[in-house]
């Protein structure tokens, strides 16, 4: 069946057995639809249960304006996306180390016995743009000439989506150097930076120090207007375990949600146990006494 799909082919014949990893090259180089019939079959045992699998990842992801009806992209009723949607799933799929390695693969040798195949990647701006990095063309009648690209420039990670294009690589490399030429990548917030001090209830400490657990970098142009939004408690009760959200931070540029980060605990605080205010209150006499005795030392 994988064998006999139409369309741009990793040339595979019935009977051909791969590593799953040569497959995704098949897939990803030279847009493989053979390729990924036969991994969707091999994971999820047909193309319509795997096509449920890809519904639920989307669904997961914030793609919502996304149905599939099968693993290749050829044209199909009920079978639709869009360019958000795409941007989204694409920017999923780029948090996966190996992905992000075999999309930026320009040629593959892949010899397994007798299937020899020597693939090349058909997206061209891989070539012909400075710090192009991905990700995957395709085409069908219906959807027209379609690129999902992305390109690395001093730590910014851009990706663009362009469908139905009359020139899908010219329109990719407008809208890549549109985003570099207007978008800075800028630091908010470093790692372990506190962004609130929070009064503890019950705890052997009285405050609680809120930090940031990741370095924070956006995309900003210079006009932009930042709102910083920190959604906490008035105070929190121990115990409480470092690393614990605490809170979340959220992020608005120019009016509009861009980025959310849950906020967490500097620090373990245990619960303040009868013993620990036995011990405070000793503290505080002895602290008053020795007081007592050095003014009377300076009276003499």
């Amino acid at each position: 069946k994988a064998a006999a799909v139409g369309g741009s082919s990793f040339w595979l014949k019935s009977g051909d057995e791969l590593p799953l990893e040569d497959m995704l090259y098949g897939l990803l180089l030279p847009s493989g639809n053979d390729a990924a019939v036969a991994i969707a079959e091999h994971i999820a045992g047909s193309i319509e249960n795997f096509a449920s699998l890809m519904n639920y990842k989307a669904l997961d992801i914030g793609a919502y304006n996304t149905r599939f009806k099968n693993p290749h992209g050829l044209d199909e009723e009920g079978h639709y996306s869009t360019a958000r949607d795409i941007a989204k799933i694409a920017q999923y799929a780029w948090s996966i180390s190996k992905f992000r390695e075999i999309v930026q693969t320009k040629e593959k040798s892949i010899q397994r016995g007798n299937f020899v195949r020597n693939i090349y990647n058909t997206n061209r701006l891989l070539w012909s743009f400075e710090g192009a990095n991905g990700i995957k063309t395709g085409y069908t009648g219906k959807a027209g000439r379609c690129l999902v690209a992305s390109a690395d420039k001093d730590g910014l990670q851009l990706i663009s989506v362009v469908l139905g294009a009359r020139d899908r690589f010219d329109s990719s490399y407008k809208l890549l150097t549109y985003g570099y030429k207007n978008f800075k990548r800028r630091l908010l917030f470093n790692k372990g930076q506190v962004l609130q001090v929070l009064q503890v209830k019950n705890g052997i400490k009285d405050q609680l120090y809120v930090i940031c657990p990741q370095d924070v970098y956006l995309p900003l142009k210079d006009d932009d207007k930042i709102e910083i939004k920190r959604i906490l408690p008035h105070e929190v009760e121990a115990p409480i375990n470092k690393g614990e959200n605490i809170g979340t931070l959220e992020i608005h540029v120019n009016q509009d949600f861009v980025y959310k980060l849950s906020l967490v605990a500097s620090e373990d605080i245990r619960q303040k146990t009868f013993l620990d205010m036995i011990h405070k209150i000793l503290n505080q006499w002895i602290s008053l006494n020795n007081i007592k005795a050095l003014n009377s030392a300076f009276m003499f």
